[in-house]
């Protein structure tokens, strides 16, 4: 198949109808009509069932429909690509990042990106974590720095593994648990918890709590680093954060870290 016909596929499926299909591909809907016969001859399979005005993918239809979006979506990746690397001084970077990774670094990495491009315009998408995969499969960001703990291995991602990151557990100064020397995961769960999605990593290790709640009897969940930052100064919550946030809090005695032994 080629690539015009995987598009006639995927505009019969998205528009559920032939009229409609080829007024948004441009060409007569006889010509749609007979490409479809065509496709359908080549596959040895109906493709599409008719429901009067109406058409909607067959088993084997909505294989091919899979197929032509994952076919076209990566032919325009690689033309995206290709103009990207062969214009990158005047052309176009969309970058998606995780809340902490904006607050941390990102700011100083676009810097000297653009100190180095100057007319490159760079678009910076800050989204949930777990989201990021996402924008990248549909082409709406060109690369993302997140945690890799879920895609790590996947063939449909190149991926570039940058040094660890670890944060630290905080409360306010004052904080009952700043009078342990070093507090029990339990007791910590006795407490609020505000942060962002919480990856796979760091869920296991507060499961490991034997007590029948297993993990925090409550949780807040926000993105904004400086309303985490604003609610863990204002009440008994602790959160988990990179040191690089909250390091000027830390010098000035607001926030203390917590130090975790092997008791659970």
């Amino acid at each position: 198949m080629e690539l015009r016909q995987y598009r006639h596929v995927l505009a019969l499926a998205d528009h559920a109808s032939f009229r409609k299909a080829s007024e948004a591909l441009g060409i007569s809907q006889p010509a749609l009509t007979k490409s479809l016969f065509q496709i359908e001859r080549e596959v040895g399979q109906r493709l599409f069932d008719r429901h009067g005005q109406t058409i909607s993918p067959t088993v084997f239809g909505a294989i091919v429909v899979d197929t032509a979006r994952k076919m076209l979506d990566s032919q325009e990746a690689m033309t995206r690509a290709i103009g990207q690397t062969a214009a990158l001084d005047a052309g176009e970077l969309s970058v998606g990042v995780g809340p902490y990774t904006a607050d941390t670094w990102m700011g100083q990495v676009s810097g000297r990106l653009l100190e180095r491009y100057p007319r490159l315009r760079i678009s910076i998408h800050v989204e949930p974590w777990e989201s990021l995969p996402d924008l990248l499969r549909q082409g709406r960001v060109d690369l993302f720095v997140a945690s890799i703990e879920q895609i790590r291995g996947r063939k449909e991602f190149r991926v570039v593994e940058f040094p660890e990151q670890r944060g630290i557990w905080i409360c306010r100064a004052g904080h009952p648990l700043t009078g342990q020397a070093s507090p029990s995961r339990s007791a910590l769960c006795q407490y609020v918890m505000i942060s962002p999605q919480l990856t796979p990593r760091i869920r296991r290790w507060l499961e490991a709590v034997e007590t029948p709640s297993r993990g925090f009897r409550r949780r807040v969940n926000t993105t904004s680093v400086t309303m985490i930052k604003a609610m863990v100064r204002q009440s008994n919550a602790v959160t988990l954060i990179h040191p690089d946030e909250v390091r000027v809090e830390l010098a000035r005695g607001d926030f203390a870290p917590l130090e975790f032994g092997a008791r659970r």
